[in-house]
C-alpha cells in the first residue's frame, strides 16, 4: 500500500498540482497539510488497484458525484481511483479526464501501487497532449531521484508501450541497482521481446537473443515460481534467437513439469508450438502437424499467456497445404478460447473455402 515518503523533495511534489509553486514558506506548509490529508484518507486500508478496477462499473451520476467530492478534498485518493478506472473505461470520449486524474497522482502519488495497473497508462493516440505532459512529470521525476527503483518501474511500466528505449533505459539502471532482484531483467526480457516480434514481419532474431539473455539472467535469479512462470518466455525468445537446442530443452522441460504445474495449460501449448515450428524448420511437416494438435489439447486448461491461443503454426502448416490439419486445430480451441469464439468460426468459414485467414494478432513468434 503507498506511503507517503516524508523526504523534502517529496513533500515539494505532493501539492504540485499544475504548476510549482515558487513560495518556499506557503509551500511547506501546504505539504504538510497535505501530507496529513494523504494519511487520514480511506485508501490507507484500501489497494488503489483494486479501485480503480471498481471505477469502470460506476454510472456517470456516481462519476459526478466523485468529481464533486475531489472539489471538496482533492487527496482523496479512492475517489481519484475510481474516476482514473471509469474514464480509462470510457477510452476515446473520456481521454482528457483520465489524463488529468493520472497527472495528478504522478506528481502528487508516484510511488502509489495504482500505477501497477493497467489504468495508469495513456495511450498516445487518443491524447497525445496528456501522453507528452505525463512523460515529461515521469522525466521530471526521475531526474530529481534517479535512483529511486520504484519511480524508475513505474515510469518504465507507463513508457513501456510507447517509448520502449526509454523504458528499457529505465530499468536497466534499477538492474544497477538491484542486481540480484529478477524483475527487472524479466522485464527487460519482456520489453526487447515485444521490440523484436511484429506479428506482420519476420522477428528480429538480434534483439530476440537479447531478449533470451534477460529471461535467463531472471531466471537464475527467480524463486521455483519466478522460474515457471518464465518457460514460456525462455522456450519462444531462444526459438526466435535461432537457438534451436536450446529452445527444444525448454519445451522440453515444460512438458515434464506441466503434470503438478499451475501453468499447464500454457506449457502443453507453447511448448508443442515450439516443438512444431522446429519440426517444420527441419522439413519434418508430419510431426509438426501432430504438435499443432497436441497445443490444443490441454486437458481442459487454457493458455493462461499472451491473449489466446497462437496461430503461426497453424498459418505456416495451411501455407503447406495441411487443411485438415488445421481445421481440426481450429475446432479444438473453440474449447480454449471463449472470448476468440467469432474469429475462430470465421477462419473455419475461409479456409473451407479455401482461403488463409491473416488471423488478426494473433501470433506470438
Amino acid at each position: 500500500m503507498f506511503t507517503p515518503m516524508l523526504t523534502r523533495r517529496r513533500l515539494s511534489r505532493l501539492f504540485f498540482v499544475g504548476r510549482l509553486t515558487r513560495s518556499l514558506g506557503w509551500r511547506r506548509v501546504a505539504c504538510a497539510l497535505v501530507i496529513l490529508a494523504l494519511i487520514a484518507t480511506p485508501a490507507s486500508a484500501q489497494d488503489l488497484r483494486e479501485e480503480a478496477i471498481k471505477g469502470a462499473e460506476l454510472t456517470a451520476m456516481q462519476a459526478a458525484a466523485l468529481e464533486q467530492q475531489l472539489t471538496e478534498n482533492p487527496q482523496n485518493l479512492v475517489a481519484r481511483s475510481q474516476l482514473l478506472g471509469y474514464y480509462r473505461a470510457q477510452q476515446r470520449s473520456a481521454s482528457e479526464e483520465h489524463s488529468r486524474h493520472l497527472l495528478w497522482f504522478i506528481l502528487n502519488a508516484p510511488e502509489s501501487e495504482l500505477f501497477e495497473s493497467a489504468a495508469a497508462r495513456i495511450v498516445p493516440f487518443f491524447d497525445p497532449e496528456g501522453y507528452a505532459a505525463a512523460k515529461q512529470a515521469w522525466l521530471r521525476l526521475i531526474d530529481d531521484e534517479s535512483e529511486n527503483v520504484v519511480l524508475l518501474r513505474h515510469a518504465s511500466r507507463f513508457l513501456s508501450l510507447s517509448d520502449k528505449n526509454l523504458a528499457v533505459e529505465f530499468l536497466g539502471r534499477a538492474e544497477a541497482l538491484e542486481p540480484s532482484n529478477p524483475y527487472w531483467a524479466r522485464q527487460l526480457g519482456r520489453n526487447r521481446w515485444r521490440e523484436a516480434h511484429n506479428p506482420y514481419e519476420d522477428t528480429d532474431a538480434a534483439t530476440a537473443a537479447l531478449a533470451l539473455a534477460d529471461f535467463e539472467r531472471a531466471y537464475e535469479l527467480s524463486d521455483a515460481e519466478g522460474c515457471a512462470d518464465l518457460m514460456p518466455d525462455l522456450a519462444v525468445a531462444a526459438f526466435a534467437a535461432g537457438a534451436l537446442e536450446k529452445a527444444s530443452g525448454y519445451a522440453e522441460a515444460m512438458l515434464a513439469a506441466f503434470a503438478g504445474d499451475r501453468n499447464k495449460g500454457t506449457y502443453i501449448h507453447y511448448a508443442n508450438l515450439v516443438l512444431g515450428r522446429i519440426a517444420l524448420a527441419e522439413g519434418n511437416q508430419e510431426e509438426a502437424g501432430a504438435r499443432l494438435l497436441a497445443a490444443a489439447r490441454t486437458q481442459g486448461a487454457p493458455p493462461r499467456r499472451y491473449g489466446g491461443p497462437d496461430m503461426a503454426l497453424a498459418k505456416a502448416l495451411l501455407e503447406r497445404g495441411e487443411t485438415e490439419t488445421v481445421l481440426r486445430y481450429l475446432e479444438l480451441c473453440l474449447d480454449l478460447w471463449e472470448r476468440g469464439e467469432d474469429d475462430l468460426r470465421d477462419w473455419i468459414v475461409l479456409i473451407e473455402a479455401g482461403r488463409i485467414p491473416d488471423f488478426d494478432h494473433n501470433f506470438l513468434f
